[in-house]
């Protein structure tokens, strides 16, 4: 079974993208002419992501960072900062550590792992 777009398929996408878009743009008033030149851009950059990271193809894999992050000082940042959190243990300040926050240790071990490699 091909999962494959074809062309004009894509292209529909891509037309309906941006014409969703311009249509929340019409409650605001501007210039019919700056409006039609952002359509055409729109229509542009999304074409662009659409062949640069092939966004339609059957299975794209969001996970993997390195097709829309690839900042190495940005992601030893977080690493570091999700390493101190998980040095986090319970005191009188934090009385339940890390494991009563937003993220549970094992969530902030995926998330390390994944900016690691």
């Amino acid at each position: 079974m091909n999962d494959r777009l074809k062309p004009n398929q894509e292209e529909k996408i891509i037309k309906n993208m941006v014409e969703c878009i311009m249509d929340d743009l019409d409650n605001f008033y501007f210039d019919e002419l700056i409006m039609k030149q952002y359509k055409k851009e729109l229509f542009q950059f999304f074409k662009k992501i659409s062949k640069e990271y092939s966004l339609f193809k059957a299975g794209f894999d969001f996970s993997n960072k390195k097709n829309i992050v690839n900042d190495k000082k940005k992601i030893e940042e977080a690493v570091k900062f999700i390493n101190e959190i998980m040095r986090w243990h319970k005191t009188e300040e934090h009385p339940y550590g890390v494991q009563q926050k937003t993220f549970s240790r094992k969530q902030l071990e995926e998330i390390k792992n994944i900016l690691e490699n």
